[in-house]
């Protein structure tokens, strides 16, 4: 079986459009056929069945431990990415791509740590194929800490930010 241009083509439709699917590996024959989305771990090569036109998109693909992403270095002064204090809002990537904190390079950041913010304030923005997708603050409060640099690849629900929510008596 030999490739073609609009095969390719709807390959990356799909992985452009999957949910869940942020790369795929593909063998047919003597050809490899790698597609990643930003930020995106690799994953283990699909058989071709998985593009049948009958099949909306494939099931989602999980990283082998050789193939994980490393671990996310932050600041001693902020929580570990999996800790949530009590009663406070983890801001998660909504999608993977790459995690702005300014509105272009010589503006200033959206927010700062111990800002207080609006509920639907711009948090930051997610890049993903040139497309930017800004994150909203679910709920007024002040930004506790921001848990990941300027410019650097983030993974669908990576924690970005912990915002610590005010309380409607406090706010009065």
């Amino acid at each position: 079986m030999n490739l073609q241009h609009a095969d390719v083509r709807r390959i990356l439709e799909l992985l452009d459009t999957a949910e869940h699917l942020d790369s795929l590996d593909l063998r047919i024959g003597d050809v490899v056929l790698q597609a990643r989305k930003p930020g995106a771990a690799p994953v283990s090569v699909l058989p071709v069945e998985a593009l049948a036109p009958t099949t909306a998109t494939a099931a989602p693909a999980v990283p082998t431990p050789a193939t994980a992403p490393a671990a996310t270095v932050t600041a001693s002064s902020s929580p570990a990415p999996s800790e949530v204090p009590d009663r406070m809002i983890a801001i998660r990537a909504p999608m993977p791509g790459t995690f702005y904190r300014t509105p272009a390079p010589t503006q200033p950041p959206f927010v700062e740590e111990g800002q207080q913010i609006d509920a639907s304030a711009t948090l930051c923005l997610i890049e993903v194929m040139k497309m930017f997708n800004t994150v909203p603050a679910p709920a007024a409060g002040r930004v506790h800490s921001i848990l990941v640099e300027h410019g650097q690849a983030v993974e669908h629900e990576q924690i970005l930010m912990i915002v610590d929510p005010t309380e409607p008596e406090a706010a009065a």
